[in-house]
């Protein structure tokens, strides 16, 4: 009677010790994996000889058996004379870390019912438009149409203005352009106390002057910024910024 009583008091002891909900981490040895389905990204896309379909190289998990299977094409639709498709791939181990470090390139050809011709293409929600014989994806500011020549377009300075740290409402005022160097004013937040005010709160837009240098693909760089009249401090943080764009300025 006493052992059994011993007995009871240790299992007792290991239960009240346990954690609830604990589980180990899940690793390739375990077996404790399953097959599921991720977004495949695509990398590039293709002409094929066949006019309704194109060739489309994912980025596929890599390195390991398990990581990858089954690259394939689902929701598959046409609206407004574009195709939308989404691309995806099966996976055992890419939950488990360090299963699946690399990725390798793998093919999938979307085809449609008729021919596609120069229709844009919307894959995982990113729009690629043909170009030649191949297809390039469109720019995440201006979209599928030609990037704009002119550096001074407003497109450019609205690329600008989304990279600062100032409100999403912010709007940039240019004040001089070369297509080199820009200088504009840019408001922190033009509605302080929001669309409609806010009772009690008195609205006291902060401006700022920004000087910007043109960068190439990257588009435009901020280099100074300055409450002042005229060129501020831009002329000692690049001394070839043209004086002719910022000398009798006001302050902003």
């Amino acid at each position: 009677m006493r052992r059994l009583v011993t007995a009871l008091l240790c299992l007792a002891a290991l239960v009240s010790c346990a954690k609830p909900g604990a589980a180990p981490a899940r690793d390739a040895s375990s077996g404790d994996t399953r097959w599921v389905t991720y977004q495949a990204d695509v990398t590039a896309v293709r002409v094929s000889p066949d006019p309704r379909s194109l060739v489309l190289t994912v980025a596929l998990l890599g390195d390991a058996d398990g990581c990858s299977r089954s690259p394939r094409i689902t929701y598959f639709t046409e609206e407004n004379n574009r195709i939308y498709a989404n691309v995806v791939q099966d996976s055992r181990l890419s939950e488990v870390v360090g299963a699946c470090p690399t990725h390798t390139p793998g093919e999938v050809t979307l085809t449609a019912p008729g021919p596609i011709a120069g229709r844009l293409v919307v894959l995982n929600q990113e729009p690629w438009k043909r170009d030649g014989a191949e297809y390039r994806r469109c720019d995440p500011a201006f979209g599928c149409d030609p990037m704009p020549a002119d550096h001074c377009d407003p497109a450019w300075i609205s690329v600008a203005v989304r990279g600062m740290d100032v409100s999403r409402h912010s709007v940039g005022s240019p004040e001089g352009c070369d297509g080199a160097w820009l200088v504009m004013t840019v408001p922190f937040d033009p509605v302080p106390c929001g669309a409609e005010a806010r009772p009690g709160c008195t609205p006291s837009v902060n401006v700022r002057r920004y000087f910007l240098r043109w960068t190439g693909e990257r588009g435009w760089a901020t280099i100074a910024s300055s409450t002042e009249a005229g060129c501020g401090r831009v002329r000692t943080a690049a001394p070839a910024f043209p004086r002719k764009l910022c000398a009798d300025l006001p302050r902003p």
